[in-house]
C-alpha cells in the first residue's frame, strides 16, 4: 500500500541500521570522504541554488537533514529498503558531522 510506513517498526530496523552503518564507514566514507567535507560542498551549491530565498547559507548538517527528507518522500510515495537502509545512513551521517566524532561500528 502507497505510504504505509508499518514494515519500518519490526525487526528490519537492526538490518537496516547495520548495513547503513557499514555503508557508511565502508564504501560511503571510501568514495565520498568524510560527510562534514561532502556536505560542506553540497551545501555550498545548494546555498548558491536557492540564494534568492535564503538569508544564509545552509550547513552541511543542514544539507544532510534534507537528504533525509527525501528519502522519507520517496518511502512515502514507494516504500523500498533502500529508502530506510539511506535515511539511517544520512542520520549517521548528521551525527557525525555534528558531534565531529566518527560512530562506531554497530557489528
Amino acid at each position: 500500500m502507497r505510504g504505509n510506513l508499518g514494515h519500518l517498526v519490526a525487526g528490519n530496523f537492526m538490518n537496516n541500521a547495520t548495513t547503513a552503518t557499514q555503508l557508511v564507514l565502508g564504501d560511503r566514507n571510501a568514495t565520498y570522504g568524510d560527510p562534514v567535507d561532502d556536505y560542506t560542498k553540497v551545501a555550498k551549491v545548494w546555498s548558491g541554488l536557492l540564494a534568492p530565498a535564503l538569508k544564509r547559507d545552509i550547513t552541511p548538517q543542514e544539507a544532510i537533514l534534507m537528504m533525509v527528507g527525501l528519502k522519507l518522500c520517496r518511502e512515502v510515495h514507494t516504500a523500498k529498503p533502500d529508502n530506510i537502509i539511506d535515511a539511517h545512513g544520512y542520520l549517521l551521517c548528521y551525527e557525525w558531522a555534528r558531534s565531529g566524532e566518527r560512530p562506531s561500528n554497530l557489528v
